[in-house]
């Protein structure tokens, strides 16, 4: 497990900006090519707190609010964009058209919002790790990235992508090593 200071470098390392208290620097454009500032607070928070205490029970129960919270997020952000809704899955054509999010956008404004619930003590039994890719086109695969969480107990990482879905539709939270043999 690499830790929170590996998923903030990764922002270092992508040339991107972290978040700090509760505002996040989202990303949309492709490669973070625009950049919108968002506060991530207020009643969308509040209900975003009510629903990771309810989950506290096991990493699976939390695992499951933690795919609400980012549901419900995507929408806010995408709201927060104005314009088109995002198009899932990164079409060639919609590169640099504002509002659209390719996966490294994707894993930025997920990786931002989960470093923020962390920072306020909200995961009760994960850790944001630092973001992990798939896919070097010699392998066949075009590259991707998602923001990675891992179970404190047990050293289990998850994949945290809403890349293949709408703005406001539950992402995909699935073992990390599964994530990697999708294409």
């Amino acid at each position: 497990m690499a830790g929170p200071q590996e998923a903030e470098n990764w922002f270092k390392e992508q040339g991107y900006v972290q978040p700090a208290g509760s505002r996040i620097i989202a990303c949309h454009g492709y490669g973070c090519a625009r950049r919108l500032a968002i506060s991530v607070d207020g009643a969308w928070l509040s209900r975003a707190v009510a629903s990771l205490r309810a989950a506290q029970g096991s990493p699976d129960a939390e695992r499951r609010a933690l795919a609400e919270v980012v549901r419900s997020y995507t929408a806010y952000i995408a709201a927060s964009f104005g314009g088109k809704p995002d198009v899932p899955g990164s079409p060639p054509q919609m590169s640099g058209v504002h509002g659209q999010m390719d996966c490294l956008d994707e894993t930025a404004n997920t990786t931002s919002l989960l470093l923020i619930l962390q920072d306020q003590g909200l995961l009760t039994h994960h850790m944001v790790e630092h973001p992990e890719s798939r896919g070097f086109f010699f392998d066949g695969r075009y590259p991707h990235f998602t923001a990675v969480i891992a179970e404190k107990r047990t050293g289990a990482e998850w994949a945290v992508d809403p890349w293949k879905k709408p703005p406001g539709h539950r992402p995909d939270i699935l073992p990390l090593d599964r994530w990697r043999q999708d294409s």
